[in-house]
């Protein structure tokens, strides 16, 4: 069985700066990330509906943990306005355990 505890990043795009807030804003606030990284001025060129396209976009990578990744994704995949987020979750292979301690402290169930 896997560590609920274990570290985990989930890697998505927001199509601006205020939609990456909210999104971000969301997921701590619900306990289910402790920290998001955003980084705008990502260009991305991709196909969508058979046309090449080309656009602004802020990276994010979300910090939590194995037992709160799925509840974070079904979140974030709710709010986002794309159709077809880029949601990915992978999970670290070597961890500060000062940390993952701060990550499993900050998204604990606060009953």
């Amino acid at each position: 069985m896997s560590d609920p505890d274990a570290i985990v990043f989930i890697y998505l795009t927001a199509p601006s700066q205020a939609e990456a807030e909210r999104l971000a804003g969301a997921v701590i606030e619900a306990g289910q990330a402790a920290c998001v990284n955003m980084l705008p001025g990502m260009k991305s060129m991709y196909m969508w509906q058979g046309a090449l396209q080309s656009e602004s976009e802020v990276a994010m990578l979300f910090k939590t943990t194995r037992q709160k990744c799925k509840a974070a994704m079904e979140t974030i995949v709710r709010m986002h306005p794309y159709d077809t987020p880029a949601v990915t979750a992978f999970a670290a292979c070597d961890v500060d355990p000062r940390f993952a301690a701060w990550v499993n402290a900050e998204t604990q169930d606060k009953n």
